[in-house]
């Protein structure tokens, strides 16, 4: 599996200054960001996920002079490199597939004291699942969610928070739900009973038991931080 022309993917020729590709990633970043496609389907934001992690693998690789030399020095040598009719060139081992968040999260136990609440597909109750759908789900399947948080006394789940492949969608009492995409995170932390992304208030949630709510996201910011 060859690698991605960095230069194709921000729009740019290969000899572009610096200026050149800050304003072409600029560009892309707009165009891809996941938050534009937030109101659509899970893979409408997974293909603008994918698409602004090569942009910003490029913008990576093109600013850096030390990794911009090594990718032009590796594209020249594809480019010339003549295997011939008995010379079978030798294939780059391809890097092993990221893990999904389900994959993830597998296996991971929570104590649920004094209430079961936090649960881990497969093992969501069906009733609570649809109850927090009904409420604060829209457009999502009962097969996209990963995780459900119930934040509710009597175990409605209609409000609390549900997280996808790419997304986590947040729900408190007498408010709207709220929408973040995974593909733009890499952090999202406990403190007791709240809720920060990146260090800012997301939910602050009264029924689960804290450590539990420890205990998953620690797993979940691993992940982000694996695949963003």
């Amino acid at each position: 599996m060859s690698e991605e022309n960095h230069y194709e993917v921000l729009g740019v020729r290969p000899g572009a200054p610096l200026w050149e590709i800050e304003l072409a990633y600029k560009g892309r970043r707009s165009q891809y960001h996941p938050d534009r496609y937030a109101a659509g389907d899970e893979a409408a934001v997974a293909w603008a996920t994918a698409k602004m992690q090569a942009v910003n693998k490029a913008y990576a690789v093109l600013k850096d002079p030390d990794q911009r030399e090594r990718f032009d020095r590796t594209q020249a040598s594809a480019g010339s490199a003549d295997p011939g009719p008995r010379t079978e060139r030798a294939k780059a081992p391809e890097p092993p597939p990221l893990r999904s968040l389900r994959e993830a999260l597998e296996g991971l136990e929570f104590s649920n004291e004094p209430f079961e609440r936090v649960f881990v597909a497969p093992h969501i109750p069906r009733k609570k699942l649809q109850g927090a759908l009904d409420s604060y789900g829209e457009r999502l399947r009962a097969q996209d969610v990963v995780v459900l948080i119930d934040d509710t006394v009597f175990g409605g789940a209609r409000e609390g928070v549900l997280i996808t492949e790419t997304q986590i969608r947040c729900k408190a009492k007498f408010e709207q739900a709220e929408i973040r995409l995974l593909g733009c995170l890499t952090e999202i932390t406990a403190h007791g009973a709240h809720i920060r992304i990146h260090g800012e208030p997301y939910i602050t949630l009264s029924v689960p038991n804290a450590d539990d709510l420890r205990r998953l996201f620690r797993a979940v910011s691993h992940y982000l931080q694996e695949i963003n």
